[in-house]
């Protein structure tokens, strides 16, 4: 029985410091050094910080899966870590005149999150649930790194039609989860 109320622990959704959230908040951090690098035209560390942060994004969910550690600050965080991470870089790029990444998209992206967040309240105030990404918000996010570490060695080209299959995954993924939220009854 010892091991059961252990293993009951672990899996408690409420569970605050996991190597998972960790991630998660090491990887909203990471928008700073990547700015900071792209500040500076440091071009190769800017692309290793990116898909670092990839890698974290990566990793928070493998370990919360592998350690039976999936909380509802870790559903909360990973998202918010992404929006974080990529709002500033997407913002940095948009602003440099070297990059020529489309401002269009950042306002799209941040109008977005912050609708997508203030239906999460909703939905946790209404029924006490929180849900985790879906599959093609995951997609989106992994589609518009993808981009921006094109927009960051300057093959804009490229990145201009990836930004633009995000857009359209993010579209798709945006109606998914505001329909998910607003409507409490949904219990998936």
């Amino acid at each position: 029985m010892p091991d059961d109320q252990q293993k009951t622990r672990i899996t408690h959704p409420s569970r605050v410091i996991t190597l998972a959230n960790l991630l998660s908040i090491l990887r909203a951090f990471l928008a700073l050094p990547i700015v900071y690098s792209l500040a500076r035209d440091r071009i190769m560390l800017a692309v290793l910080l990116v898909l670092f942060a990839v890698v974290t994004d990566w990793l928070d969910g493998y370990f919360a899966r592998r350690a039976h550690e999936v909380t509802d600050l870790g559903k909360f965080l990973d998202p918010v870590a992404d929006s974080i991470a990529i709002a500033a870089v997407v913002l940095f790029l948009s602003l440099d005149e070297t990059r020529n990444f489309p401002f269009w998209f950042f306002a799209f992206y941040i109008i977005r999150q912050l609708t997508i967040a203030l239906s999460g309240v909703y939905m946790l105030n209404h029924s006490h649930l929180v849900f985790g990404s879906n599959i093609i918000g995951k997609w989106t996010v992994g589609v518009t790194a993808l981009a921006i570490l094109l927009y960051i060695v300057k093959m804009e080209n490229f990145g201009f039609y990836l930004i633009l299959v995000s857009t359209v995954l993010a579209s798709v993924s945006w109606i998914q989860y505001l329909l998910r939220n607003l409507n409490p009854k949904i219990q998936s």
